[in-house]
């Protein structure tokens, strides 16, 4: 594979006058592929591309600069990115990977030693080049999204401005996508606990277990397995963050029963991404279960379900139909309880139907429980807790997300589902993030040693071609 540098790709993306670090994409697509996909494109939110290929470089190019406008880097971080087919079925997808393409430990001027830190950040903190003109970050985004066999046909949003509807947006997936490039990641083996070399990231330094009272960096090779599934109880206590996280974070949305005593309790929810947002004031009402328990077509049993919070079954089909056949029926609210035990099941951002009641969602073993003592009334409210930052431990530190079942690729390195109002680094990106905006991913980045952004610079772009 040889570098191309092109004339013709280098006036595709508009040169940011904002940005502090340049972020240089480069293409590693093959000609027609990805990129150079000459595909029409009519342009879009923003994006004046008129090529499939020219739009995708367009908004890589647009979230290089959001974040080269951000933090602090003499030296180019450069980005091997490309399309390509990952995987994709009709109700899952891989929507993008990425990470750094190394890792350097006690280098000149390292705040530590004896610390991992991705390349780019390392090269930041040195400054200069310790990769040999080298990528320092790899990504890789599907195209498969666009094709109509993936997802439904949903496809990729090309726009600048968050219309995205219910396609995915690719602005905020790529955001997301180079967090994890610059340095929201860490070097802990998921299966055996171990970290690279037998030394800690940068990252493992500010992952904190409130069962242990103990750092990642500090602990055990088991120690570290045990917490990877200590379900809210792993969380981020670097300063920036938990300073930034009392501003951003709201009140905590709580459900709570007060009787019977058998099933009276706070309960662990999940918010849907859909909606209507959980107020401070709240709603009081008994729960009743819907027929059919999933939920999936007309509610049978509305003189039950009327004015009253419905349980619902996960399984079958979408929570936005589940939802919405319960507000049909007159719910006040939604409860969803997972079909799998060890979890909850997460937000969904539906597909277009307006849903104007609370949604939740709670674990198995809680959802049979209350089940089982609906032979009685089961009273319940559901509110925003303002006394308890949603996201966040009694001391203000962000959680990460450590489901009790451990999530090859998801646990340990993004922010918990819990946070309120949704966090770009989440596990999953959902449809109300803003697509100009990393919230407090950018002080989990001052965090780990990149500066905060301060002379403005001109943004450039590199075009790469495989062969």
């Amino acid at each position: 594979m040889r570098k191309l540098f092109l004339s013709a790709l280098l006036c595709l993306a508009a040169a940011s006058a904002f940005a502090n670090a340049h972020l240089v994409i480069q293409n590693t697509n093959a000609p027609g592929v990805g990129f150079n996909d000459t595909t029409s494109a009519t342009p879009v939110g923003g994006n004046n591309g008129t090529t499939l290929g020219q739009q995708r470089l367009n908004v890589f190019q647009r979230a290089a600069d959001i974040w080269g406008a951000l933090i602090d880097s003499k030296v180019d971080i450069l980005v091997d990115a490309s399309f390509a087919s990952l995987d994709c079925g009709t109700t899952s997808a891989v929507l993008g990977q990425a990470s750094a393409t190394k890792i350097v430990r006690n280098f000149n001027n390292a705040p530590q030693q004896n610390v991992w830190y991705p390349i780019a950040l390392a090269d930041a903190l040195a400054g200069r080049d310790l990769n040999n003109g080298g990528a320092h970050i790899q990504a890789q985004f599907s195209s498969q999204i666009d094709s109509p066999t993936c997802l439904g046909g949903v496809g990729w949003y090309y726009g600048f401005d968050t219309n995205h509807g219910t396609k995915e947006d690719l602005l905020v997936v790529l955001l997301h996508e180079l967090g994890h490039g610059l340095g929201f990641a860490g070097v802990t083996n998921g299966t055996t606990g171990a970290m690279s070399s037998n030394f800690p990231s940068v990252f493992e330094q500010h992952m904190f277990d409130n069962t242990t009272g103990l750092h990642w960096s500090q602990m055990t090779n088991g120690q570290r397995i045990t917490s990877s599934t200590n379900d809210q109880n792993v969380v981020w206590d670097g300063a920036s963050t938990t300073t930034a996280a009392l501003k951003f974070l709201g009140p905590t949305p709580t459900f709570r029963i007060s009787a019977p005593a058998s099933v009276a309790k706070t309960y662990q929810i999940n918010t849907a991404g859909f909606g209507t947002p959980i107020t401070v004031t709240g709603l009081n009402g008994t729960v009743a279960a819907t027929l059919p328990a999933d939920g999936c077509s007309a509610i049978t049993n509305g003189s039950a379900v009327i004015g009253r919070i419905a349980l619902i079954d996960r399984g079958t089909c979408t929570f936005v139909t589940k939802a919405n056949n319960a507000q049909l029926a007159g719910a006040t609210a939604v409860v969803i309880a997972n079909n799998t035990a060890g979890g909850i099941a997460p937000g969904d951002d539906g597909s277009g139907t307006v849903i104007h009641i609370p949604v939740i969602a709670i674990s198995q073993a809680d959802g049979a429980a209350i089940r089982a003592a609906l032979t009685t009334t089961v009273s319940a409210i559901l509110f925003a807790d303002p006394s308890i930052l949603a996201g966040a431990d009694v001391s203000g530190h962000a959680k990460l997300y450590v489901p009790l079942t451990f999530a090859d690729g998801s646990s340990m390195y993004h922010f918990d589902v819990t946070a309120t109002p949704n966090l770009l680094m989440e596990p999953d990106v959902n449809s109300d993030l803003p697509s100009d905006k990393v919230d407090l991913t950018l002080n989990e980045m001052f965090d780990i040693g990149w500066k905060a952004a301060t002379t403005p610079q001109t943004g450039r772009f590199a075009g790469r071609r495989g062969h």
